[in-house]
Protein backbone atom coordinates (compact mmCIF):
# COMPACT_ATOMS: atom_id res chain seq x y z
CA UNK A 1 0.00 0.00 0.00
CA UNK A 2 2.86 3.02 0.66
CA UNK A 3 4.59 1.58 -2.17
CA UNK A 4 1.56 2.87 -4.48
CA UNK A 5 1.63 6.62 -2.48
CA UNK A 6 5.19 6.57 -3.01
CA UNK A 7 5.10 5.61 -7.05
CA UNK A 8 1.93 8.14 -7.18
CA UNK A 9 3.74 11.17 -5.44
CA UNK A 10 6.60 10.02 -7.67
CA UNK A 11 5.00 10.81 -10.75
CA UNK A 12 3.53 14.11 -9.38
CA UNK A 13 7.04 15.28 -8.58
CA UNK A 14 7.98 14.25 -12.40
CA UNK A 15 5.12 16.18 -13.19
CA UNK A 16 6.20 19.43 -11.10
CA UNK A 17 9.44 19.08 -12.57
CA UNK A 18 8.69 18.37 -16.20
CA UNK A 19 5.53 20.15 -16.54
CA UNK A 20 6.69 23.92 -17.20
CA UNK A 21 5.98 25.27 -20.72
CA UNK A 22 5.21 22.06 -22.17
CA UNK A 23 2.67 20.15 -23.54
CA UNK A 24 0.74 17.61 -21.12
CA UNK A 25 0.10 13.68 -22.19
CA UNK A 26 -3.17 12.97 -23.43
CA UNK A 27 -5.48 11.21 -20.53
CA UNK A 28 -3.54 12.92 -17.31
CA UNK A 29 -4.78 15.66 -14.91
CA UNK A 30 -3.05 18.46 -13.14
CA UNK A 31 -3.73 20.28 -10.01
CA UNK A 32 -3.09 23.76 -9.57
CA UNK A 33 -3.41 25.38 -5.87
CA UNK A 34 -5.17 28.68 -5.94
CA UNK A 35 -1.91 30.70 -4.10
CA UNK A 36 -4.42 33.04 -2.02
CA UNK A 37 -5.99 30.24 -0.13
CA UNK A 38 -2.67 27.98 0.65
CA UNK A 39 -0.33 30.77 1.64
CA UNK A 40 -0.68 31.39 4.82
CA UNK A 41 -1.04 27.58 5.99
CA UNK A 42 -3.94 28.24 8.29
CA UNK A 43 -5.92 25.65 6.80
CA UNK A 44 -9.26 27.86 6.83
CA UNK A 45 -9.75 27.37 3.00
CA UNK A 46 -7.65 25.27 0.64
CA UNK A 47 -8.75 25.33 -2.89
CA UNK A 48 -7.58 23.60 -6.06
CA UNK A 49 -8.16 24.00 -9.81
CA UNK A 50 -7.93 21.05 -11.78
CA UNK A 51 -8.11 20.35 -15.42
CA UNK A 52 -8.34 17.45 -17.38
CA UNK A 53 -5.67 16.77 -20.58
CA UNK A 54 -8.18 14.74 -22.74
CA UNK A 55 -8.81 12.45 -19.71
CA UNK A 56 -11.20 9.63 -19.85
CA UNK A 57 -11.78 9.73 -16.15
CA UNK A 58 -15.35 9.64 -15.34
CA UNK A 59 -15.48 10.52 -11.32
CA UNK A 60 -13.91 11.97 -8.61
CA UNK A 61 -13.21 10.20 -5.07
CA UNK A 62 -12.67 11.51 -2.10
CA UNK A 63 -10.98 9.26 0.68
CA UNK A 64 -9.90 10.35 4.50
CA UNK A 65 -7.13 8.64 6.60
CA UNK A 66 -6.49 8.48 10.19
CA UNK A 67 -2.95 7.81 11.49
CA UNK A 68 -3.47 5.36 13.90
CA UNK A 69 0.13 5.94 15.61
CA UNK A 70 2.06 3.47 12.79
CA UNK A 71 0.33 3.96 9.65
CA UNK A 72 -2.05 5.62 7.64
CA UNK A 73 -5.83 3.89 7.77
CA UNK A 74 -8.30 4.23 5.31
CA UNK A 75 -12.13 5.60 6.56
CA UNK A 76 -14.02 3.80 4.32
CA UNK A 77 -17.10 5.88 6.13
CA UNK A 78 -15.83 8.52 4.91
CA UNK A 79 -15.19 7.89 1.51
CA UNK A 80 -17.08 9.55 -1.04
CA UNK A 81 -17.44 10.74 -4.76
CA UNK A 82 -19.62 11.64 -7.97
CA UNK A 83 -19.53 10.30 -11.44
CA UNK A 84 -21.06 12.01 -14.95
CA UNK A 85 -19.55 11.45 -18.13
CA UNK A 86 -15.55 11.59 -19.26
CA UNK A 87 -13.90 15.13 -17.92
CA UNK A 88 -12.10 15.27 -21.23
CA UNK A 89 -10.49 18.49 -21.31
CA UNK A 90 -12.61 20.29 -18.90
CA UNK A 91 -11.66 22.20 -15.66
CA UNK A 92 -13.24 22.27 -12.05
CA UNK A 93 -12.08 23.49 -8.31
CA UNK A 94 -11.91 21.30 -5.25
CA UNK A 95 -12.47 23.09 -1.78
CA UNK A 96 -11.90 22.61 1.92
CA UNK A 97 -13.49 24.60 3.88
CA UNK A 98 -13.36 24.79 7.48
CA UNK A 99 -16.82 24.77 9.21
CA UNK A 100 -16.21 26.58 12.04
CA UNK A 101 -13.43 28.90 14.14
CA UNK A 102 -11.87 25.97 16.16
CA UNK A 103 -8.72 24.24 15.33
CA UNK A 104 -10.69 20.87 15.38
CA UNK A 105 -13.96 21.99 12.89
CA UNK A 106 -15.09 19.95 10.57
CA UNK A 107 -14.24 20.49 6.80
CA UNK A 108 -16.72 20.74 4.03
CA UNK A 109 -15.58 19.82 0.97
CA UNK A 110 -16.68 20.41 -2.45
CA UNK A 111 -15.72 19.92 -6.01
CA UNK A 112 -17.26 20.92 -9.22
CA UNK A 113 -16.95 20.75 -12.75
CA UNK A 114 -19.23 21.40 -15.65
CA UNK A 115 -18.60 18.00 -16.57
CA UNK A 116 -18.71 16.43 -13.02
CA UNK A 117 -21.25 18.61 -11.42
CA UNK A 118 -21.29 19.49 -7.87
CA UNK A 119 -20.89 17.73 -4.75
CA UNK A 120 -20.48 19.56 -1.02
CA UNK A 121 -19.61 16.78 2.00
CA UNK A 122 -18.81 17.70 5.72
CA UNK A 123 -15.74 15.09 6.76
CA UNK A 124 -16.87 14.50 10.45
CA UNK A 125 -14.99 12.98 13.00
CA UNK A 126 -15.96 11.60 16.43
CA UNK A 127 -12.55 11.21 17.52
CA UNK A 128 -11.62 14.30 16.15
CA UNK A 129 -14.74 16.52 18.12
CA UNK A 130 -13.37 15.30 21.31
CA UNK A 131 -10.19 16.31 21.41
CA UNK A 132 -9.88 18.58 24.56
CA UNK A 133 -10.02 22.66 23.51
CA UNK A 134 -7.22 23.69 25.87
CA UNK A 135 -4.09 23.96 24.34
CA UNK A 136 -5.25 22.48 20.99
CA UNK A 137 -3.37 23.46 17.77
CA UNK A 138 -3.27 22.25 14.03
CA UNK A 139 -1.47 22.77 11.29
CA UNK A 140 -2.06 21.83 7.98
CA UNK A 141 -0.29 21.10 4.99
CA UNK A 142 -1.47 21.50 1.27
CA UNK A 143 0.29 21.73 -1.87
CA UNK A 144 1.49 24.73 -2.89
CA UNK A 145 2.95 24.49 -6.71
CA UNK A 146 1.17 22.86 -9.42
CA UNK A 147 0.87 19.36 -10.00
CA UNK A 148 1.35 18.13 -13.40
CA UNK A 149 0.62 15.05 -15.36
CA UNK A 150 -1.45 13.01 -13.10
CA UNK A 151 -2.22 9.50 -14.23
CA UNK A 152 -6.03 8.47 -13.89
CA UNK A 153 -6.47 6.42 -11.13
CA UNK A 154 -3.63 7.55 -8.97
CA UNK A 155 -4.48 8.81 -5.65
CA UNK A 156 -2.89 11.80 -4.68
CA UNK A 157 -2.45 13.75 -0.80
CA UNK A 158 -4.71 16.71 -1.08
CA UNK A 159 -4.27 18.40 2.64
CA UNK A 160 -3.06 16.72 5.89
CA UNK A 161 -4.10 18.10 9.39
CA UNK A 162 -2.10 17.07 12.66
CA UNK A 163 -3.32 18.05 15.77
CA UNK A 164 -1.50 18.91 19.59
CA UNK A 165 -2.99 19.70 22.77
CA UNK A 166 0.41 20.83 24.37
CA UNK A 167 -0.14 24.50 22.59
CA UNK A 168 3.15 24.00 20.30
CA UNK A 169 3.09 23.63 16.68
CA UNK A 170 5.17 21.51 14.65
CA UNK A 171 5.15 22.43 10.58
CA UNK A 172 3.93 19.38 8.55
CA UNK A 173 4.38 19.00 5.03
CA UNK A 174 2.32 17.46 2.35
CA UNK A 175 4.69 14.86 2.07
CA UNK A 176 3.86 13.49 5.67
CA UNK A 177 1.29 11.27 3.75
CA UNK A 178 3.27 8.88 1.72
CA UNK A 179 6.68 9.58 4.29
CA UNK A 180 5.08 9.39 7.54
CA UNK A 181 8.33 8.17 9.28
CA UNK A 182 10.15 11.10 8.14
CA UNK A 183 7.17 13.40 9.88
CA UNK A 184 7.45 15.29 13.22
CA UNK A 185 4.24 16.59 12.97
CA UNK A 186 2.50 13.22 12.12
CA UNK A 187 4.78 11.13 14.75
CA UNK A 188 4.09 13.47 17.63
CA UNK A 189 0.32 14.51 16.86
CA UNK A 190 -2.08 13.40 19.24
CA UNK A 191 -4.77 13.01 16.11
CA UNK A 192 -3.61 13.14 12.62
CA UNK A 193 -6.10 12.85 9.20
CA UNK A 194 -5.15 13.47 5.67
CA UNK A 195 -7.54 13.79 2.23
CA UNK A 196 -6.75 12.21 -1.32
CA UNK A 197 -8.30 12.25 -4.40
CA UNK A 198 -8.24 9.97 -7.77
CA UNK A 199 -9.91 10.61 -10.91
CA UNK A 200 -10.88 7.57 -11.78
CA UNK A 201 -12.20 5.58 -14.51
CA UNK A 202 -15.01 3.78 -12.86
CA UNK A 203 -16.59 4.62 -9.49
Amino acid sequence: MKKRYIAGLALALVGILSGCGQTQADNTISLTPVKETTADQSGRLIEYNFSGHRSEAEGVLFGCYIWDGSAWQKDEDATFGFRSVALGSGKGTIKFERDGDTANANYKIGADSPTLGGYTQVMDSPERNSLPMEGLTATVAAWEEPVNGLAVDTEIPLLVRVFRTDGTIIPVSIDAFSEPENSKAVQKSVYAEAYTVIFCYEM
